[in-house]
């Protein structure tokens, strides 16, 4: 099982310069005190915008992290779901920017994510 699968992101829909993606919270996220732990949060932020990097990328380039930062603004406790909904702020030939917005099922901002890649030339 990988990271992806253990956080139980549902799916993530990618455009141009948008994302989606959605995380069902289980007893995984649980910080032990029956709310979703903060790094479970961040640990979604950086795989969906690193996904849609390598989306919007050449097929001899990389998305790799380069930084995350995150606020958490509410506690949410371990039910439901969170959406996470992003916009691209920069699309630079060596890097991207990434800004997302967490929100669970009731439309209350639990989290805002800033996820910057670096674009590298590797193969996938």
């Amino acid at each position: 099982m990988n990271l992806i699968e253990s956080l139980n992101i549902e799916y993530i829909k990618v455009n141009d310069d948008e994302l989606e993606a959605k995380m069902n919270l289980t007893k995984f996220h649980d910080n032990t005190y029956g709310y979703l732990n903060g790094g479970a949060t961040i640990a979604f932020g950086e795989i969906i915008g690193g996904y849609a990097s390598i989306q919007i990328i050449d097929d001899d380039e990389l998305a790799v992290g380069q930084s995350v930062n995150a606020n958490h603004m509410k506690p949410k406790k371990i039910e439901g779901y969170i959406i996470a909904k992003g916009k691209l702020m920069h699309k630079g030939r060596m890097s991207h920017v990434w800004n997302i917005e967490m929100i669970d099922q009731n439309n209350v901002l639990i989290s805002h994510v800033t996820v910057s890649n670096a674009i590298i030339k590797g193969v996938r």
